[in-house]
């Protein structure tokens, strides 16, 4: 059967050369992100996850940082004030803050907080810094609060550290307290997966760099895998414990649809497979020279 485009009447959107250019590379779901965003205009992975059916929010965001470092998408900062519109706040005064603090009892609790998470008595700019946090950037208390708790069991006590955190935070989709709570559990779940793969890799966690943090992330979250995926990746891997080798074998197998350990081992994933790659098996196939081998007449040698 042979096939060949059919005309469309009017019904096209345009593709820049540089999604054309990048096909061969893009995971399946930055392409499908892609071409949804260059219909729709669409960019909220919310909104992506439900409408391209994306196995996670991280899946989106991850393929929209990818096509922002291919240019594609440009990077902004919602709350940031447009090009020649109103000017970024003047951060409050002292007196303005302890007149606040009259009618909203969050700003003492923040401050209490604050000073417990620092181990010390926050000066008067620390204090405006952290309030401001609250009343003119839009952080939520709840949300100010554990991050502050999260930052002290890190040992990372300055003001400086708890934006940039919230920032973090904000980035991934954290606005309320009850996110901030189910991203400390990610948070805590994604400390253990390092963990686990820095075992595997026989060197200590906080070796791991940004990127191959990230990796990891993307291994559990946007593929899927347990585990155990991540063990037999390793095992056929052999001797070269490199994560971006590892990072290489599971990014093929999510390509090919191999969600388990028995889909890896199965005559899917073995067609075209490396002779070097371990297979077991659970008994001996018909062209094993060595079957019934025992039992093979023996040839004695003519006597001269």
């Amino acid at each position: 059967m042979i096939y060949r485009l059919k005309p469309q009447q009017g019904d096209s959107i345009a593709v820049p050369q540089l999604v054309f250019a990048r096909l061969g590379a893009a995971e399946e779901a930055s392409v499908r992100v892609a071409l949804y965003v260059l219909a729709t205009g669409v960019t909220d992975p919310d909104k992506l996850c439900t409408d391209l059916r994306l196995r996670s929010r991280m899946t989106a965001e991850s393929a929209l940082a990818y096509w922002a470092g291919a240019g594609l998408l440009e990077r902004y900062d919602e709350n940031a004030a447009p090009a020649g519109g109103e000017p970024a706040p003047t951060p409050m005064t002292w007196a303005e803050i302890t007149a606040a603090s009259r009618t909203d009892p969050m700003i003492a609790s923040l401050i209490e907080c604050g000073q417990s998470a620092f181990a010390h008595a926050l000066s008067r700019s620390e204090m405006e810094k952290l309030v401001a946090l609250y009343l003119q950037e839009g952080y939520q208390p709840e949300v100010v609060m554990l991050c502050l708790a999260y930052l002290a069991g890190r040992d990372k006590r300055t003001i400086g550290a708890l934006r940039h955190e919230l920032k973090v935070w904000r980035a991934e989709g954290v606005v309320t307290g009850e996110e901030a709570d189910a991203h400390l559990r990610l948070l805590d779940l994604r400390a253990k997966r390092e963990a686990y793969v820095a075992s595997l890799l026989q060197i200590q966690p906080d070796q791991l760099t940004l990127g191959g943090k990230k990796a990891i992330a993307r291994w559990y979250e946007v593929y899927g895998y347990d585990d155990s995926m991540i063990q037999e990746a390793a095992v056929q891997a052999g001797p070269k414990r490199d994560l971006w080798y590892w990072n290489g074998i599971l990014k093929t197998w999510n390509a090919k649809g191999l969600r388990t350990v028995q889909d890896v081992r199965g005559p899917v994933a073995l067609s075209g497979a490396s002779r070097s790659l371990r297979v077991d098996r659970p008994e001996p196939s018909g062209s094993d020279f060595l079957k019934d081998a025992v039992n093979r007449p023996r040839r004695h040698k003519r006597k001269e």
